[in-house]
């Protein structure tokens, strides 16, 4: 990206600390110093216009809900849904394993499994207590019993002479239920716990294959093979993929349950519903701060912050913590573009300070646009502790605040690497870059508003902030997925060129070492979200779902720098577009 230099857009105050000085003291002036040179980096303005985008769906209402039940009263929400149960219920009761196993996946990957979390969890501990042994003939259902039962957290490993499939599944003619085969391997095989070499081999032994295979596979097979071999089942963001696998479950016409599909489809269109009440009110909120124009030298991305919240906490029932991670992650944009771009290192160190203290008017002479940033900041955090509060009777103010302040020096961290001219090592850069990702601050925020179920105390306040592996993971895959898709770029320092300067190695040789790395981080979110267990469920998948939207909004490009079509086109199909009818 080429930086330019453009006037200032803010008024400074007439008493500003330097850098050279002490940090208690202060120089001022009886008049205004000239405007300090800013940097730009012609970020595109947003997509979306707010005020066509608040007109429109306050109009649409609940329009969703009726489309699809226009098919007649026998298809009504209710009775579709009382029928997947009793679909449920009745295989239940049965033995057949495998066909247990199909319908959880089946409900899972449509984006309805959670009205059915009761049923789920009784089916797949009746299959966790039946004894299984693995069998070349079955190998399709062998792989997803591992997968969907290591998700659910239940103790299950490959099964013994599971080392053995490799070869055997080599052997096998290739037909349709050899890719099945092969397709179910290369999805379990990302659930792997660090060690279980048994799984890194299946991973490349099934990727092989399935490549080897796709030009003899029918066109409905390999549509949804591609879309495997781009990203696996496990890293894709639910709600996208639940979009995604109701069109392409519909085309499937020889397979296709229409109860299923048709409660897929109004089930997506009524949570689709909720989604765009909560965009028309974070639309009329980022429009009273009026940011987009005191800050305009940043992006302006609250349609893509709502998309990667919605991709950490989708469920309807969890819209204030959404909200919430929509108003975080937007904020965490400008400031970003504050430390990056816009704002001088005298004016950083001040604005850092600052948030260390959280005063609700802080003594620093901040700059207008700081103050205005602050501000914001300041009222949406103190929003949260308020509610979490009321609710809990726990105070977070202390845990958020921190929270803040320990990004703000990470980000303080980098700008002074970049003013002075600091190359840090790899070891440097990922220890800093595990907080200025921001992930920790948005999960540390989410932390207390997913806990309606558990009580909270101090100690788990304090065990969240303590940056525990999980939330380091997760902030890793973020740094390394932001890393990778804005790497060409060469406008800061990245893990990939870091490593490339190291190691005197070639581009694609160290985005092969990065991609080895998010494997193995992969594997300690694995251990800590399925095997550990130390969070409440809901805030261990929070964890596990950030990293995989994170791999979603930068797959192909930078999610909220530079969005391109296909983010667009993602946006849209999520919030804006509703299914009409579910027909191939």
């Amino acid at each position: 990206m080429a930086w330019q230099l453009q006037p200032t857009m803010a008024t400074t105050s007439t008493c500003f600390r330097t850098s050279t000085l002490p940090a208690a003291t202060v120089r001022c002036s009886s008049s205004s110093p000239p405007p300090p040179p800013r940097r730009s980096a012609n970020y595109a303005p947003s997509s979306w216009d707010y005020d066509s985008l608040m007109l429109s769906l306050n109009n649409r209402g609940h329009a969703n809900h009726v489309r699809l039940d226009q098919v007649g009263p026998a298809w009504t929400f209710d009775k579709l849904k009382a029928g997947v149960g009793e679909r449920l219920a009745a295989v239940r009761g049965g033995d057949n394993q495998a066909a247990k196993l199909s319908l959880v996946d089946m409900v899972q990957r449509l984006g309805i499994a959670y009205h059915f979390e009761e049923d789920i969890e009784c089916i797949l501990s009746s299959v966790h207590r039946k004894p299984h042994q693995c069998s070349c003939d079955d190998v399709a259902s062998t792989a997803l019993r591992f997968r969907l039962l290591r998700e659910s957290g239940f103790p299950v490993f490959f099964p013994e002479g599971t080392e053995y499939i490799p070869e055997s599944l080599e052997n096998l003619k290739h037909g349709s239920d050899d890719v099945k085969a092969l397709l179910s391997l290369y999805e379990a095989s990302y659930l792997a716990f660090g060690g279980e070499e048994t799984l890194d081999e299946t991973t490349a032994f099934s990727t092989n294959a399935l490549r080897e295979l796709l030009p003899s596979m029918d066109p409905h097979l390999r549509r949804g093979v591609v879309h495997a071999l781009d990203l696996p089942l496990h890293r894709r963001s639910t709600r996208l993929e639940a979009r995604w696998f109701i069109d392409h479950y519909a085309r499937d016409l020889s397979n296709s349950d229409p109860l299923l599909l048709r409660f897929a489809a109004m089930d997506f269109n009524n949570v689709q519903s909720v989604h765009q009440q909560e965009l028309a009110r974070l639309a009329r909120w980022w429009k009273e701060t009026a940011l987009g124009e005191k800050l305009g030298f940043a992006r302006d991305r609250l349609m893509e912050c709502f998309h990667y919240a919605n991709g950490i906490v989708w469920e309807p029932n969890h819209g204030d913590c959404r909200e919430v991670l929509a108003k975080v992650a937007n904020l965490i944009v400008h400031m970003d573009d504050v430390y990056d771009v816009y704002g001088t290192l005298d004016e950083l160190v001040l604005f850092t300070d600052a948030i260390g203290r959280w005063e609700e008017s802080p003594s620093e002479m901040l700059p207008e646009y700081m103050q205005a940033l602050y501000s914001v900041m300041y009222n949406t955090s103190g929003e949260v502790a308020k509610s979490v509060t009321k609710q809990h009777g726990c105070d977070t103010r202390s845990l958020l605040q921190k929270a803040w302040h320990d990004m703000a020096k990470s980000f303080l961290v980098e700008a002074k690497w970049h003013h002075g001219n600091h190359r840090p090592t790899l070891h440097e850069y990922l220890e800093n870059g595990s907080v200025s990702s921001s992930a920790p601050l948005l999960l540390q925020h989410a932390f207390p508003l997913l806990s309606m179920e558990e009580k909270l105390t101090s100690d788990s306040l304090g065990k969240v902030g303590s940056y525990p592996r999980l939330v380091q993971s997760a902030s890793l895959i973020l740094r390394l997925c932001n890393d990778s898709a804005t790497h060409s770029r060469g406008d800061a320092p990245s893990s990939i060129a870091i490593h490339m300067s190291e190691n005197s190695s070639g581009e694609q040789e160290s985005r092969k070492a990065m991609e080895d790395l998010t494997m193995d981080t992969w594997k300690s979110i694995n251990e800590d979200a399925f095997k550990h267990r130390q969070f409440p469920r809901p805030f261990a998948k929070a964890c596990v779902n950030l990293a995989r939207i994170s791999h979603c909004v930068y797959q192909g490009g930078d999610g909220f720098g530079a969005p391109d079509g296909q983010k667009k086109r993602q946006i849209r199909e999520l919030f804006l577009e509703p299914f009409m009818s579910v027909k191939p």
